[in-house]
Formats: structure tokens, C-alpha cells, sequence
């Protein structure tokens, strides 16, 4: 590799650490990039040749965040694969969005319409690619988990609609803080543990009013 490529390698990755550095110490929508850039050790002007907005920074931070915790989860589905993988994978991408609600408040701004046409091609197009990645995975889990009934493309696409809803319940609850605020709060491990048991439960249950269900079940 040319020191050249190595040198934009380098300041890429210093832009990125310094932006998640600062995001977890003040409220990262007020941060500018003339502060990323000083956190960076780098001239202003230089963060614009690597993004060329603050929304691409955003992105950049969501996609790469997003596609290490895909990489986990399928590494968790390939060493114990089988009908419970889909409670330990949902899980395991529960604690993911635990271990930085900052990152999970960007990747619910990321994932706004407005947000997402504000955005260079390219950046929209890797979302499109990771959200196609994480709907192969969850069709790996739902078709392990529900192997005794003979699922249709669609069948799998409506349950998965139902699973999607809930993940985007928890990243809000992350995203707000928790439920300290309540008058009776309840623990986010609990809250995880319930909201796994109602898409479990609903997985189930809407597979058995499908077309696909085994012959002779309710």
C-alpha cells in the first residue's frame, strides 16, 4: 500500500475515534467538525476530504458500528445454530445497543427518510446493502427456528416486519435512557428479557395462521 493510501487510512480512522470520543462526552448533535477535527489533531478542511458533511460522519460511524455487530451475531448463529439460536442472537443485539446508546441514537437518526436523502449515493447505497445483510441473517434464524413449517418468502418477510417493530421499540427505550423516569421502573435486563419472550411467543403464533403451518397444528 502507498504511504499516501496508509497517511488517508490513518486520519480516516483518527476522524472516526475522535467523533465517538466526543459524542460520549457531550450531546453529539452539538459537536462541530472544527471540534472533531482538533480532537483528531487535523486541520478542519482535511475532515471534509474523508466526509463531506456532518451527516456523512454520522453514517460512516452507524454503518461501521452496525456491520461489526452483524459480524458478531452471525459468528454467534454459526457456532450454535438451531431453533434457539433466534433468542441468543436478538439477545446478543440487545446488549450490542446497551453497550453505546450513543451509537443507537445515531442509528435512529440514520434511519429517518429526510436523513437518509440528505446523504451522498454511496452512503445510501451501503445501507441499503447492510439492511439486505441483516434480513439474510434474521431469515437464517426465522427458517432455523421454525423449521417445522413450510414458510413462503413472504410468510418470512411478514414475520419479520412484526421482529423489526420490536427491535425499534428497545432502540428507543435505549436511546431515551431507560425507564428510570417511571414511576414503578423496570430494569433493562428484565425489559429484555420480556421483550424477547413476546417475539418468541409471536413468532409462534402468527407462523401457526400461515399458510405454511404443519398439517394437523392449530
Amino acid at each position: 500500500m502507498r504511504y499516501q493510501d496508509r497517511l488517508f487510512q490513518q486520519r480516516h480512522a483518527a476522524i472516526l475515534e475522535a467523533a465517538r470520543r466526543l459524542f460520549r462526552e457531550q450531546p453529539w448533535d452539538r459537536v462541530t467538525i472544527a471540534e472533531v477535527a482538533l480532537a483528531a489533531g487535523i486541520g478542519k478542511g482535511t475532515v471534509y476530504k474523508h466526509f463531506p458533511s456532518k451527516e456523512a460522519l454520522y453514517a460512516q460511524l452507524v454503518l461501521e458500528l452496525s456491520r461489526s455487530n452483524l459480524d458478531e451475531l452471525r459468528a454467534l448463529h454459526a457456532a450454535q445454530p438451531g431453533p434457539q439460536a433466534m433468542r441468543r442472537v436478538i439477545r446478543q443485539a440487545f446488549a450490542q445497543m446497551l453497550a453505546d446508546p450513543v451509537l443507537v441514537q445515531l442509528c435512529l437518526l440514520c434511519d429517518r427518510p429526510a436523513f437518509q436523502e440528505r446523504l451522498e449515493t454511496p452512503y445510501r447505497e451501503q445501507f441499503l446493502a447492510l439492511e439486505h445483510d441483516y434480513q439474510e441473517l434474521f431469515g437464517q434464524l426465522l427458517a432455523d427456528f421454525l423449521a417445522d413449517h413450510d414458510l413462503s418468502h413472504d410468510d418470512c418477510q411478514y414475520l419479520l416486519w412484526g421482529v423489526e417493530a420490536c427491535f425499534s421499540g428497545v432502540m428507543a427505550r435505549i436511546a431515551s435512557g431507560g425507564f428510570s423516569h417511571w414511576a414503578e421502573p423496570i430494569g433493562l435486563p428484565d425489559y429484555f428479557e420480556r421483550v424477547t419472550d413476546f417475539i418468541i411467543a409471536g413468532l409462534r403464533g402468527q407462523a401457526g395462521g400461515l399458510r405454511g403451518q404443519p398439517a394437523g397444528s392449530a
